[in-house]
């Protein structure tokens, strides 16, 4: 006789894990991970006073970020220590805002993601250096 118990777990458990990726991905009925590819560029400047084509006066930064559609939070991201970042975003308008972790003045940037697979944007926050 064929022991069909561990088949038997293996099976539940895909279904149960299908079934919670299918509540975790939907949010009514919209798809909560995004359906555009946004990557892009995180800058901060000027970092100097004095800026000259060879010593250019914006930096990449690492840091939190929040992303807003009008008064609703939709999705958290961070960029690494190079600037870059990637988040899943449906098209839209949406406003993004770093968070305590930025050294950027207290500030927001409009965001367009266009209907499309993928698209690149660079978000740039002063510093307050004049």
């Amino acid at each position: 006789m064929t022991n069909h118990k561990p088949f038997l777990r293996l099976a539940a458990a895909l279904f149960l894990a299908g079934t919670l990726a299918a509540c975790v991905d939907s949010v009514d009925g919209v798809n909560a991970l995004g359906s555009v590819r946004v990557y892009g560029l995180a800058l901060r400047g000027p970092t100097q006073p004095v800026c000259t084509v060879n010593d250019p006066c914006t930096q990449p930064f690492a840091a939190g970020f929040t992303v807003y559609q009008g008064s609703r939070e939709v999705r958290r991201f961070w960029s690494d220590i190079n600037g870059r970042f990637a988040v899943r975003l449906d098209p839209g308008n949406y406003t993004v805002v770093p968070d305590s972790t930025a050294p950027v003045l207290a500030q927001s940037q409009d965001m367009t993601v266009p209907a499309a697979d993928s698209t690149f944007v660079t978000l740039t926050f002063d510093t307050g250096i004049r």
